[in-house]
């Protein structure tokens, strides 16, 4: 069961690259095309707020689209437990990773909690497609 784990923590730390990199995104395209032309510092400071509201949503999604893909790959493997342990991968990097850039204060916050709880909804909701997927296929054959 340690390849488990080890997957686990491998798939929690690309959704965390990836919900990292479509925030990035999401603030180049506010820089660039909705609010062009004002100084740095004015993106820094709607940097926050524009992470609040993308990287909670694009982990719950990336959660669901992972976990269902990865269910349907290996049939005889809980999807249900394999959501459960690369969420607790996800938190735990998560935390890690912000307490090493300095925001471990700030990330023990509703907001924390709030994008934790749409990240394990979205494994939870990938698990339940994951077995639906292959409870029709059992039938088929």
């Amino acid at each position: 069961m340690m390849g488990e784990a080890a997957k686990a923590v491998g798939v929690a730390l690309a959704i965390l690259a990836v919900n990292l990199a479509v925030t990035t995104l999401a603030i180049v395209i506010y820089a660039q095309a909705i609010a062009p032309g004002h100084p740095a510092a004015f993106y820094q400071a709607a940097a926050p707020g524009i992470g609040a509201w993308t990287a909670p949503i694009c982990g719950a999604a990336l959660f669901a689209v992972a976990i269902a893909a990865l269910g349907r790959r290996r049939p005889e493997r809980s999807p249900w437990a394999f959501a459960l342990k690369t969420w607790i991968a996800y938190l735990v990097l998560d935390a890690v990773s912000g307490a090493a850039m300095g925001a471990g204060a700030t990330m023990v916050s509703w907001m924390m909690a709030f994008s934790m709880g749409l990240a394990l909804a979205g494994g939870l909701a990938g698990a339940a497609l994951a077995q639906r997927n292959t409870s029709s296929k059992e039938q088929i054959a």
